[in-house]
């Protein structure tokens, strides 16, 4: 195994998901000062895809900044991909110095809990200078699939997102996950929330919700679900109805997760439960 490939399987030994992130990548190396904004592409408990406007040197340590969240830490640029484009711009592969949640969302795959240690760069801190730390550890929540459809999705929760949040959602099936984005459409407190796909029309998403629709039914296993926010993102208002393509394929799971905040939650999930029965694509997951 060459020296790259040792890099990925290292960068990929978690759950990687995709977060856009607004970062500051500066170096940490006298001989070769920079300071470059950037945006995370995807991210886990081992580092980060970064996109940047320069080439990075291999290698290099570097500090690690989310300046909206005020908060830091220490890596090194293990990967350089070239982007093209004009400017040219890079794909940089980070490898986190001390292995963890940094990125302070508040969802994580089980292989993100990560038992964290001092890094050598911050036992070898200079008293007088501000020490660097990884993140605090994220809060836990528990996912329910209880419905789902081609363009939207019901999860149970004791503490549901609020309204307009966008998400992630990881959904694991028969050790395959499904990745797809969405925003939350309805929050019932303490009970659960409604989350439409936002990109429910796009073919490739579809196409996935598709698939993992049929696992869930021919294999009715209990999926794992993780669900975070996406940072720094707000999210778009209710689409307009688009009468073609509702009458092409009727989803009723979307209309009502749409109309969800007009109703009151006996409402809602009297209707839910309704579906619930009559629909034999989400019967699996009651």
């Amino acid at each position: 195994m060459g020296p790259s490939e040792k890099t990925q399987q290292a960068i990929r030994r978690s759950t990687r998901l995709p977060l856009e992130v607004p970062v500051l990548v500066t170096s940490l190396d006298v001989a070769q000062p920079f300071s470059e904004q950037g945006n995370t592409t995807l991210v886990n408990a081992h580092g980060c895809g970064l996109i940047v406007p320069r080439k990075l040197v291999h290698g290099i340590p570097v500090r690690l900044e989310i300046v909206s969240a005020k908060r830091h830490t220490t890596a090194r640029v293990a990967e350089m991909v070239p982007l093209g484009g004009d400017p040219e711009t890079w794909l940089i592969g980070l490898e986190l110095d001390v292995p963890g949640n940094f990125w302070g969302i508040e969802y994580a795959p089980t292989d993100w809990k990560i038992e964290e240690s001092p890094s050598p760069a911050a036992e070898q801190q200079p008293a007088d200078q501000e020490p660097i730390t990884a993140a605090k550890p994220a809060r836990w929540r528990r996912w329910r699939l209880t419905d789902i459809s081609a363009g939207a999705c019901y999860l149970e929760t004791a503490a549901p997102f609020p309204v307009s949040t966008p998400v992630v959602l990881s959904i694991r099936v028969l050790n395959t996950e499904c990745l797809l984005e969405g925003v939350v459409r309805v929050s019932h407190a303490e009970t659960g929330m409604g989350v439409e796909f936002t990109r429910a029309r796009a073919h490739d998403q579809r196409a996935r919700v598709e698939e993992l629709i049929g696992r869930l039914i021919s294999n009715r296993e209990v999926p794992r679900i993780f669900v975070g926010r996406k940072e720094g993102q707000h999210a778009a208002p209710n689409p307009a109805p688009d009468a073609a393509q509702d009458a092409a394929s009727p989803d009723p799971l979307l209309e009502l997760v749409r109309q969800g905040t007009s109703l009151t939650e006996e409402q809602f999930l009297n209707d839910l439960r309704a579906q619930r029965s009559a629909s034999a694509a989400t019967r699996g997951l009651s």
